[in-house]
């Protein structure tokens, strides 16, 4: 790995790119536009059959690193440890190739490390789902990370000292694992007693293709762009997005609340989580041994609704 040195840029933005030109031009675009310029990317592709590589070089932008891989790993994190390995920055932020950032998504994570001295932290997002509404990805009580939640924080919203990465290790492969890579490299920054603290400012979208049928084989691209436009064209984009959300939310308490059994099935819940917590084991994980699942059954299942084949065996 390469040690900061003091032409470094202070950030190093990893993208692991896989067969999505077509919207990875508008997670480009929204890093382009941050009012934090001190970054480099190095976009990772994973042996994409598409025109990515040309996409990512295109740009034409000293910042922007094309890694171009020699085979394909079928997953993230083999991509997403090959950018590290290059990276050069003090700090390490992840962008999915489907996800987008406002402006100033880089100058309030870095502030929040600077004045903290967190070790890693998270923003807010906007998750779009395919019904068009929006939900609030990243809100944890208290403001600090801790697995009993539950909850999923994606790798887009983080951005970490590069330390962190060296003592805990790489990202693991999903076929090894109960939950998904970045959930499980989370939760072991959480039990080396890592800092990780949320950052209380939304400041990306993310438009998640788990969720989205055959979005890769049907090479889906239009939300991506209406979206990025959006972000430029209509200033109070973030607070209407925001609106709907708490909506959204507020609609569901409502329902949960009115049910007479809420209140017991979420204390059992709470129960189960701090529980699996106590034995070193994230929720999530627990809730796939519980159904039965095997390692990697999470991604795979992802892997099919996103239109992907089943991904390649790692080597022994």
């Amino acid at each position: 790995m390469n040690d900061p040195s003091p032409g470094a840029p202070m950030v190093s933005v990893i993208t692991a790119a896989y067969n999505r030109s077509n919207v990875l031009r508008y997670a480009i675009e929204s890093l382009l536009a941050n009012t934090f310029s001190d970054w480099e990317l190095l976009a990772v592709d994973d042996a994409s059959t598409d025109d990515t590589r040309k996409l990512v070089t295109s740009f034409n932008d000293p910042r922007i690193r094309l890694i171009a891989l020699p085979r394909n790993t079928g997953e993230q994190s083999g991509p997403n440890n090959q950018g590290f390995c290059a990276a050069r920055g003090r700090y390490i932020a992840y962008l999915n190739q489907d996800d987008l950032w406002f402006p100033d998504h880089l100058d309030k994570a870095v502030a929040e490390l600077e004045r903290t001295g967190a070790a890693w932290v998270f923003t807010l997002s906007l998750t779009v789902l395919p019904s068009g509404q929006s939900t609030i990805e990243g809100l944890l009580p208290g403001g600090r990370y801790h697995p009993r939640y539950g909850k999923h924080v994606p790798a887009t919203l983080w951005v970490l000292r590069r330390e962190v990465l060296e003592e805990i290790g790489e990202w693991r492969s999903y076929r090894r694992l109960h939950l998904s890579p970045s959930q499980d490299l989370l939760r072991r920054g959480w039990r080396a007693g890592k800092d990780i603290r949320m950052v209380r400012a939304l400041t990306a979208i993310l438009v998640p293709s788990g969720s989205r049928p055959g979005v890769y084989a049907e090479r889906q691209w239009q939300e991506n762009a209406e979206l990025r436009r959006r972000m430029i064209e209509e200033p109070g984009l973030r607070e209407r997005l925001l609106l709907d959300a708490l909506l959204t939310l507020g609609a569901r308490v409502a329902r949960d609340t009115a049910d007479p059994g809420f209140a017991f099935r979420n204390l059992l819940v709470s129960l189960a989580r701090r529980t699996a917590a106590l034995l070193g084991m994230h929720p999530l994980a627990v809730e796939a041994l519980r159904r039965g699942l095997r390692r990697g059954s999470l991604v795979e299942s992802l892997r099919r609704t996103r239109g992907l084949p089943p991904g390649r065996r790692p080597e022994s």
